[in-house]
């Protein structure tokens, strides 16, 4: 199970980095600030992939401890930790030469929430809530 999970991680960390720079395109081209010398490409991919594995560790290790209540703890945990991990942006001091930066929080908080949802849609294709117990 655990390759599995690994697997899930990756590419859900993939598809919410994809999914990210995507939206930060869209941003800059919106708002004419994308940020990306603060908010960076591949600190977005890598935050993202590495947030999914540390999920998807996550996600095992309570499956040891939680046996068939594994799925409801996980997905409160991950949605509350997606909520405290805004704090970030909005207590990120921001250099003095960026032109609007309260623009900012508008780009990096949705961002926040995309790992939690590619975990929570890619999650039935690898993992059945009846194979966790196995």
């Amino acid at each position: 199970m655990l390759k599995k999970l690994l697997l899930l991680g990756v590419i859900s960390g993939a598809l919410a980095g994809i999914a990210s720079l995507i939206y930060q395109k869209v941003y800059a081209s919106s708002l004419g600030a994308g940020f990306t010398n603060i908010a960076k490409p591949v600190g977005i991919m890598l935050s993202s992939v590495i947030g999914c594995l540390i999920a998807a560790l996550g996600y095992w290790l309570l499956s040891k401890v939680l046996k068939g209540k594994t799925e409801i703890v996980f997905n409160l945990l991950f949605a509350i930790l997606s909520f405290v991990s805004i704090l970030g942006p909005f207590a990120a001091k921001l250099p003095l030469d960026i032109e609007t930066p309260e623009l900012f929080p508008g780009l990096t908080i949705p961002m926040h929430f995309f790992p939690a949802l590619a975990w929570f849609t890619l999650r039935p294709l690898f993992i059945t809530v009846n194979a966790e117990n196995k």
